[in-house]
């Protein structure tokens, strides 16, 4: 009698796509690659694994002592064209059962050095006694184990997706036979990424490597604890206030509270091409700039040359402005008519605009004017790509009836929308809120992992819940200073110590909201 349950998969695959690939020329390290492979070979000897790489990298493979276990395949091939490419190389099933075929293999989004081999074999053995069509993990981060899927599942997808392949799955999971693969603990709430593809990853992967070859996962959240400088490397969010003042008197706003002795100063294009500079040479991760804080944007007298400066900075991910579009809006469309696509599609215009009532505009704003703003994201739209132009309503008593026509409205335009929560700021705002998203159990926060707030004096507040509290200034020191000060607040936040923290940490709600 033959046992079911004695095969293996026919082959591994790993994807990388383009983002990884870029990453990849300039950062290889063939180390990396080695390690996962040898990981792979402890619970799987000799499998061999198909992945699309440029030539680059194919090159620097061929000198692995793993090189006979590579397929490789051309870069630039989307991920379900390489589904289709290998599919066909998949072997006879063993049992020739018609009604389940057990051939499958091991799927990987990525080059995985920190590969859990027991968490591997747990999720191969569910696999094989379920008879899974697709075996996968909801709570386990991406790079320590991998998806198996099987042929049947690959037979099902159609020769075209505009997903990808895993997102397909969910959309039709009930059409699967699938096992969910939970294990504790869920780390989900640490969005941590094992995979070799950015340097924040690099940076994770090469500091735990250093501590162990093999970090049991039960004990992989009390190593980052005892470790934090490993998950807090790199900002990868600035609010960047460029020019302090406005002429709205928002009842949401922290201009309510603050100081305002120095309305009307901004940052001098000098100080921003400075800034640039820095950021350039000591930047090691992409990072999204917001021009914000306590002021308008759109009031910086050099705006069209700030925002081109802002725009040369190679580690630019995306530059929100946001504005509530009431004056010099004939600067910003000038300035996108200039632009060219790729720099349309870095910015990201967030009109703040929270009523479509004259009435309420007036009561929350402070003066009318809300025809004016409703033209102005009107021509905006017709500007700039889809993605690079919202709407943002603050979710407050006062506009709480509208939400459901805001959207349609909107929608109906074919405009983005962002329902933001209204932030008390820790109780120095009335109360405003339409539902109570105080958390029952703190965990750390994800504004002193990866936020920074800075002034336009160039100062940096702990959080932008307490302005007051300066950590530094990011004119006159470096980045990597500026960024280490901050590491004993976070330390306190990730061990749940938030009374040590120089901030109102047990009055703030903003505990679920995260940037970049």
């Amino acid at each position: 009698m033959i046992n079911r349950k004695e095969y293996n998969p026919s082959f591994a695959v790993v994807y990388l796509d383009t983002q990884t690939l870029s990453f990849l020329e300039s950062n290889f390290d063939l180390k990396l690659f080695e390690t996962f492979v040898f990981k792979l070979h402890k619970v799987f000897p000799n499998l061999n694994l198909h992945i699309n790489v440029n030539d680059s990298v194919k090159s620097k493979l061929i000198g692995s002592k793993y090189v006979n276990s590579f397929v490789f395949y051309e870069p630039n091939i989307s991920e379900i064209e390489f589904f289709k490419r290998f599919g066909s190389l998949l072997p006879e099933s063993i049992f020739k059962d018609p009604e389940w075929d057990e051939v499958c293999f091991l799927y990987f989004t990525g080059i995985s050095p920190l590969l859990d081999t027991s968490l591997t074999e747990k999720i191969w053995n569910r696999h094989k006694n379920f008879f899974s069509q697709y075996s996968y993990s909801e709570n386990i981060p991406p790079g320590l184990i991998p998806t198996v899927i099987t042929r049947e599942f690959l037979s099902s997808l159609p020769n075209q997706l505009t997903t990808d392949i895993h997102s397909f799955f969910l959309k039709n999971i009930n059409q699967y036979d699938v096992d969910i693969f939970f294990q504790s603990p869920d780390l989900r709430q640490l969005r941590l990424d094992f995979r070799y593809h950015s340097v924040r990853s690099n940076i994770l992967i090469d500091g735990l490597l250093s501590i162990s070859d093999e970090i049991p996962y039960e004990n992989l959240h009390s190593t980052l604890k005892q470790n934090p400088e490993l998950f807090r490397s790199s900002p990868s969010y600035m609010e960047w206030e460029i020019y302090k003042g406005c002429e709205l008197s928002c009842v949401f706003c922290p201009r309510e509270f603050i100081d305002k002795s120095n309305d009307g100063s901004f940052v001098p294009l000098a100080t921003v091409k400075t800034m640039v500079s820095k950021f350039q040479k000591e930047l090691t991760s992409p990072i999204t700039i917001s021009l914000s804080g306590n002021g308008e944007p759109l009031l910086h007298p050099e705006f069209t040359t700030i925002i081109k400066e802002i725009l040369t900075l190679p580690q630019l991910k995306e530059l929100i402005i946001e504005t509530a579009l009431y004056k010099n809006v004939d600067v910003l469309v000038s300035l996108i008519q200039e632009l060219d696509q790729t720099n349309k599609e870095k910015l990201c215009i967030i009109a703040n605009l929270s009523t479509l009532k004259e009435e309420t505009y007036q009561t929350l704003y402070g003066k009318k004017g809300l025809t004016t703003v409703l033209e102005s994201v009107d021509t905006l739209s017709k500007l700039l790509p889809k993605n690079s132009l919202y709407v943002q309503m603050i979710k407050m008593k006062e506009v709480e009836d509208e939400i459901d026509p805001y959207f349609t409205s909107f929608e109906k335009k074919g405009i983005n929308i962002i329902l933001q929560k209204y932030n008390r700021f820790a109780n120095q705002l009335p109360e405003r809120r339409v539902s109570d998203l105080t958390p029952i159990h703190r965990d750390f926060c994800w504004h002193l992992t990866r936020d920074l707030n800075v002034s336009v004096t160039g100062d940096v507040s702990i959080c932008k819940q307490n302005q007051s509290k300066i950590i530094g200034n990011l004119y006159t020191e470096s980045l990597s200073e500026i960024w280490k000060k901050g590491q004993e607040s976070f330390h306190h936040s990730f061990n749940g110590e938030h009374d040590k923290i120089p901030a109102p940490c047990l009055n703030c709600d903003e505990w679920y909201t995260f940037n970049a």
